[in-house]
């Protein structure tokens, strides 16, 4: 080999060295960065998940509120409502004192004046459903809706095997100290097609101040009630009337109104009081006008 082969081969050499070196020294300066640092572990490198127990700044720790629990609306809570169920399975025919009061305040009606205890009432013309029955089906339905409302229910009775005069209903009504009472009633007529819910309340009386503010404040609240009964079962209202002559009316000292649900002489009105959907209708009536009434007074 010649002098002069020699040195090309030692400077091919030599610039493949010169590469090489190049090559490590670009891998250190550019690679290096990719790689995590000796003094810190690979795990320090991701980032932590929120710790949703974890105290705020300022070291309070916050409790989230919890949803309020639903609670039912107790409309009529302290109210003490009674109903009476006219009638029963069985008359009795004696008789007792139509008022309380002397001939001398009431010529007409007054301790004098004997009424029978109590009857059996009217019944169906087409489903000779007794009234009894139709009474204590609808004030049962009454007694449901009110108490679920919150409002304390005093029933007369709550069933056809009783003995009770329409003295002793009154008599129950004042020893509860009932805010109303309702007397509920179905109505019949000579002429079939007179139809439609209507109310009594008491008269004249003994003629007293008292009695008559008394008289004047049923009517006031039997006929916000028929408004309420009517819109609920879309039945004719028929009027609100006074009379000295119901015993039940005339001993209770607590406010008190008959309510005639219908009439069992009209064919329709027969066939719709004998089921339990429009007695629904009607304790529905009853319940709305209760809870909505601007005339009611709280005991």
């Amino acid at each position: 080999m010649t002098k002069k082969a020699m040195i090309i081969i030692l400077a091919v050499l030599l610039a493949i060295a010169v590469f090489l070196g190049m090559l490590i020294l670009v891998d250190k300066v550019i690679m290096a960065p990719r790689r995590s640092s000796p003094d810190t572990p690979a795990e320090a490198t991701a980032t932590a998940a929120p710790d949703e127990s974890a105290t705020p700044e300022g070291g309070e720790t916050v409790t989230p509120t919890p949803e309020p629990e639903p609670t039912q609306s107790l409309a009529l809570a302290g109210l003490i409502i009674g109903i009476d169920p006219g009638h029963q399975g069985k008359a009795n025919t004696d008789k007792e004192p139509c008022a309380p009061w002397g001939k001398d305040k009431n010529p007409s009606y007054n301790n004098e004046t004997m009424k029978t205890k109590t009857s059996s009432g009217t019944a169906g013309k087409f489903t000779n459903m007794p009234e009894y029955i139709v009474t204590l089906q609808i004030s049962l339905k009454m007694k449901a809706k009110l108490e679920a409302l919150g409002a304390t229910v005093v029933m007369t009775r709550e069933d056809h095997n009783v003995n009770l005069s329409n003295i002793d209903r009154a008599q129950i009504g004042n020893d509860a100290n009932c805010d109303v009472v309702l007397r509920i009633h179905c109505n019949g007529a000579d002429n079939p097609s007179t139809s439609g819910i209507e109310a009594w309340i008491r008269g004249t009386g003994d003629g007293t101040a008292e009695y008559k503010a008394l008289g004047d404040y049923e009517r006031l609240l039997a006929e916000e009630m028929l408004t309420y009964l009517v819109n609920a079962t879309n039945a004719v209202r028929r009027r609100v009337n006074s009379s000295d002559s119901y015993t039940g009316l005339n001993w209770s000292t607590a406010p008190s109104i008959i309510i005639e649900c219908g009439f069992m002489s009209n064919e329709e009105e027969d066939n719709k009081l004998a089921t339990d959907s429009y007695q629904e209708l009607i304790a529905q009536g009853f319940a709305d006008w209760l809870v909505n009434s601007t005339v009611l007074k709280r005991q």
